[in-house]
């Protein structure tokens, strides 16, 4: 019961963020478009900071899931690679789409969504980790440090999401799509 209280009053604040964005929308606004005091919401959540740190949890957990399964689909780690830089742009230009109502308000929330999103963002250099280290048995080529290359790929990703979501601008749309991930996981020289 306790669970789907959670989930409700998370559901709600985040349709009225939505509609109101974050500054604007209050406590009250949120336990009155559940029909109850505020005194309810806060015996779940501390307050609106919290709200929005489980709905950023949740997104990204959600992310993450989503990005992982796609990846795994590939069957070898160089199709595993393209498919996660691919499979994160598609997922990273949904979400900035999708939160488009907290453009005004990013910079102030930024802090607040990396402190929630980090788990993740751990989980997910483990993963390409993992992609690396078996692109590497499987060619016999040598990465001299797997989990700073893997950081530095979904760092460099993640740096996307700012131009997305600010100027609603991507740079590797669908047109330049296989250039772009070429540049991300070759640079500027090419393979051979």
């Amino acid at each position: 019961m306790a669970d789907s209280k959670k989930t409700s009053i998370m559901q709600h604040s985040k349709e009225l963020f939505e509609r109101f964005g974050y500054q604007k929308t209050t406590l009250s606004d949120i336990a009155q478009s559940m029909g109850n005091v505020k005194s309810a919401v806060y015996y779940y959540f501390s307050g609106k900071e919290e709200i929005f740190a489980a709905l950023v949890r949740s997104e990204a957990d959600d992310f993450l899931q989503k990005l992982m399964t796609e990846t795994q689909k590939a069957s070898t780690p160089r199709a595993q690679l393209f498919a996660y830089v691919n499979m994160r742009l598609d997922l990273m230009e949904k979400v900035s789409k999708r939160y488009h109502f907290l453009k005004s308000e990013f910079f102030q929330l930024m802090p607040i969504v990396d402190a929630n999103r980090q788990k993740c963002d751990e989980r997910e250099v483990e993963f390409l980790r993992e992609i690396l280290e078996n692109l590497q048995d499987q060619e016999q080529i040598t990465i001299s440090d797997t989990r700073f290359s893997a950081q530095l790929l979904m760092q460099s990703l993640k740096g996307l999401e700012i131009q997305m979501f600010v100027t609603d601008q991507m740079q590797a749309h669908n047109v330049n799509r296989e250039a772009f991930v070429n540049y991300v996981l070759f640079g500027v020289i090419p393979s051979n």
